[in-house]
């Protein structure tokens, strides 16, 4: 069993969502210019370059650009951002202080789909941002999508993939435990008949 329980971790993250729902809500700039954020749009290539709008672009332009205009201030759209992650957060805590068997068998069911969410979505921001690799097929050219190739996007589903694969792990070895403790109750309640 590891170090932190799974059950740990899926309050974290909740917390962690709440957190970033209040932000969203009062001030979703700073989650834009986070230095995680700006590096891994970077080292991805994931930031627009100017050179297809026609403007030139130099490295100052690189550390002043911003990767997210429209978060400069709260909008409506991240109000409904801040709203579906606030959701999701309140909803995952509870949901991981049922009782453990229950929990366990939830969140078995649920957290593959979780990752499959989120591998589907980083990896079409990756794999179809223009000069991608499949950044020239007919789905980019026709720009279905096109807002969710951007560094926030990307971060977001980046950093929730390792952290839900870390629930998922942590879970199967709590599952074993579980099984295991249930094989010696019944061991134990054979010897004593």
């Amino acid at each position: 069993m590891g170090l932190i329980s799974g059950f740990t971790i899926i309050r974290t993250i909740s917390l962690f969502h709440i957190t970033a729902a209040y932000f969203f809500l009062t001030a979703p700039k700073k989650l834009v210019d986070q230095n995680v954020v700006f590096i891994l749009g970077e080292s991805m290539r994931l930031v627009r370059d100017r050179a297809s709008t026609g403007c030139s672009r130099t490295l100052a332009d690189t550390f002043t650009q911003p990767h997210i205009t429209t978060m400069d201030k709260p909008s409506d759209a991240s109000a409904f951002i801040a709203i579906i992650i606030a959701f999701l957060g309140v909803s995952d805590f509870t949901a991981a202080n049922m009782s453990e068997e229950l929990a366990l068998q939830y969140w078995l069911a649920a957290v593959p789909v979780r990752l499959l969410f989120l591998f589907v979505v980083t990896g079409y921001v990756y794999l179809f941002k223009p000069g991608g690799l499949l950044g020239s097929t007919i789905i980019t050219k026709a720009s279905i999508g096109e807002p969710l190739q951007n560094s926030l996007v990307f971060a977001w589903g980046f950093f929730e993939l390792a952290a839900w694969f870390w629930v998922f792990t942590s879970l199967r070895d709590e599952r074993r435990e579980l099984l295991k403790r249930r094989q010696d109750k019944i061991l134990a309640e054979k010897d004593t008949l």
